[in-house]
């Protein structure tokens, strides 16, 4: 388990690792990760330029990397009216399109999967040669198709569950208040 953080500002440090890391993983630049672990604790829209300079990066690095969090709805845009900057922030449903993209991911794999286990079935000329890496892959297939249905039919349903369970959240803080 991880040392609790001394101060705020190393609680702050220390999510914009993380999420560096876990974007990274994801195939993001850690950039896009540090953007989203600067926007979590932000409590008002926050500009390039601060952004940039918060992070110690260019504005430019800053707004392409950006717009990949915009593009994955993970953040939204807004224009104030008093100047011509572009302020980010985090979208207020965050988790439950994390939970939607979870479920469209699942699916485009269990489709791509069943497509190509369909395409391994109808093949009828196997050669002698390829027979074992044909079952081998076969079997491989039926298995992911398996899988990725299993993971799909435990996310059905979860993205209104976890609405739920966010307004009884909410309703519990107000009622503290």
């Amino acid at each position: 388990m991880n040392p609790t953080p001394l101060s705020f500002t190393e609680l702050k440090r220390t999510v914009s690792h993380a999420m560096s890391q876990s974007f990274e993983m994801e195939g993001f630049s850690p950039l896009v990760g540090r953007i989203f672990g600067l926007l979590l604790f932000a409590s008002e829209p926050v500009s390039l330029q601060s952004m940039a300079e918060q992070l110690g990066v260019s504005k430019a690095a800053v707004s392409v990397q950006v717009r990949t969090l915009e593009r994955n709805s993970m953040c939204q845009k807004v224009t104030a009216s008093s100047d011509r900057k572009d302020y980010y922030y985090i979208a207020d449903d965050v988790n439950a399109i994390a939970l939607r993209s979870t479920k469209q991911k699942m699916d485009l794999l269990t489709q791509q999967v069943e497509s190509t286990l369909c395409a391994m079935n109808a093949l009828t000329d196997i050669a002698p040669e390829d027979r074992d890496a044909y079952l081998a892959a076969k079997r491989r297939f039926t298995e992911s198709v398996a899988m990725y249905g299993l993971l799909s039919s435990k996310l059905e349903g979860l993205e209104e569950e976890w609405l739920a369970v966010r307004q009884k959240l909410y309703e519990e803080q107000d009622g503290k208040m």
